[in-house]
């Protein structure tokens, strides 16, 4: 059975499994630069680490959980637990008895790992590789941008990505879901921090690789299918971005293709848009309003969000998992379990906040405000909802039809430009939100004394406040106050 993306991100980011055992109370931490688990060393309970560098040569018996940038089981370090590791690259050269959980950029098993049967192996990652001579006994669960097998996996291998590469032997079945991107992914700084050689897009089935059970793969391309597959094999192509300008190309494929991205990209934002007017319209007409108005200024705060949110996702997501370690480490027992679960929710929230922000909301300002452009024109109807709901829909078919046009660059160029506008837009409007909340409020002066400043009665009548009457006394009133009006008092 095929496990979507957010099941993998759950698996290999949150390690709320692992905290929920109940040997939280007896855990080991270690923080620092360089943490080091000696050749000769036992640590007898579940380790905790937030380190620059990780390296174990002696034995944990239990969990290895935390966050380390690199982190290395050396051949003769030993783990009788599960590993729960976010970091950069990591490296097994040693002995793991139960199951590894991986998030970051690199995980390497190596052909000295000694990986105890069964064992599944799930992350999420920039590359993973299976070296020659490796043996992983269960399962491989992989969502990143590519998987290279040239050792034995005994188990099924599950991947959704970019590149899969297998060279070596799968006894399992293989289930795979891939992109179209033909270049590594973007988001990786130059020079990259690791040696990893990236593979091109697509599936690619080596003349020594082999797999045992059956294929069941979708993406753009048919795989390259060089060595034998045991099972049936199972195609699902998807349509990638048309091209007018690519040889041998047939009018009728690329329009089918221009109009089913179209749809798609329609469909979804309507879903979206529909859902934001219900539950916060002003979020999407005040953005839509500010467009127009500040074209410049928005795109330099769309692209500065766009850089930013990255970074923030990623300090969303260490200080989470850094809250729950030392709730372990200071064995407050139930407290830990419960600082778990809402560190999931927590990071689940920000990155689902983040991504619909980004994807969704930015383009459903910049359709909004090109559906008012237009709508103005072409909509006669007064029900305000039903004006949102035209104007929008106006919008998303016109930005649709645009950012997938079927010509290189264009398309995607249209499809960023419109991404950072959008995003700069909600930006600016929180921010003026932010500033009406926080600006004091001045009192005006009273009608009919206009450029003079309030007097201290008409501040409290401004206010809602009356002076309280003077206080009783036999004396008698001073001069000039024993002739007034019935019912007059001096004091309202």
């Amino acid at each position: 059975m095929h496990r979507p993306r957010w099941i993998v991100f759950l698996v290999a980011v949150i390690p709320i499994l692992a905290l929920i055992g109940g040997r939280v109370g007896a855990a080991e931490s270690r923080q620092g630069d360089q943490c080091v688990v000696a050749a000769d060393e036992i640590v007898a309970t579940d380790l905790y680490v937030i380190c620059n560098t990780l390296t174990v040569e002696g034995t944990v018996d239990g969990d290895l959980i935390g966050a380390a940038w690199s982190a290395v089981i050396a051949p003769g370090g030993h783990i009788t637990g599960d590993v729960w590791l976010v970091g950069g690259q990591f490296r097994i050269d040693g002995a793991v008895e139960d199951d590894i959980h991986f998030a970051g950029v690199d995980l390497d098993l190596t052909d000295q790992a000694a990986l105890s049967d069964p064992l599944d192996v799930s992350a999420l990652a920039i590359n993973v590789e299976v070296w020659a001579g490796a043996v992983l006994p269960g399962d491989l669960l992989v969502s990143g941008y590519q998987t290279v097998i040239r050792g034995n996996v005994a188990g099924r291998v599950n991947f959704n990505g970019t590149a899969l590469v297998i060279a070596g032997d799968v006894q399992g079945d293989v289930y795979a879901t891939l992109s179209g991107v033909d270049t590594p992914p973007s988001f990786i700084p130059f020079p990259f921090p690791f040696s990893v050689s990236f593979q091109p897009s697509g599936l690619t089935l080596g003349a020594e690789g082999y797999i045992g059970g059956a294929l069941t793969y979708s993406g753009p391309q048919e795989a390259n299918l060089q060595g034998p597959v045991g099972g049936p094999v199972v195609f699902d192509q998807t349509l990638p971005r048309p091209d007018i300008t690519a040889e041998a190309v047939q009018p009728g494929d690329v329009i089918a293709g221009y109009l089913n991205a179209v749809l798609v990209d329609v469909l979804a934002l309507m879903v979206a848009g529909v859902l934001a007017l219900l539950v916060a319209p002003d979020w999407l007409r005040g953005p839509a309003d500010l467009l127009p108005r500040r074209p410049l200024p928005g795109l330099g705060w769309g692209l500065l969000t766009a850089l930013l949110a990255a970074p923030v996702a990623l300090i969303v997501l260490l200080f989470s998992l850094a809250a729950v370690v030392f709730l372990a480490v200071i064995t407050l027992g139930g407290f830990t379990a419960m600082g778990a679960a809402m560190a999931v929710l927590l990071d689940v929230g920000v990155m689902s906040g983040l991504a619909f922000v980004i994807f969704f909301g930015a383009r459903l300002v910049v359709s909004l405000w090109i559906g008012r452009a237009l709508g103005r024109r072409l909509i006669r109807n007064t029900d305000p909802w039903a004006i949102n709901l035209l104007t929008l829909l106006i919008g998303v078919i016109l930005y649709a039809l645009a950012t997938n046009f079927p010509i290189p660059l264009i398309g995607t160029v249209l499809s960023v430009l419109g991404i950072l506008a959008g995003l700069g837009a909600l930006v600016l409007h929180a921010r003026q939100l932010y500033e009406k909340a926080i600006r004091p409020v001045v009192p005006v002066a009273a009608a009919g004394t206009a450029g003079q400043p309030a007097s201290p009665q008409a501040l409290d009548a401004l206010r809602g406040k009356t002076p309280p009457p003077p206080p009783e006394s036999s004396e008698p009133p001073g001069p000039g106050l024993d002739d007034l009006p019935p019912g007059f008092t001096w004091w309202e």
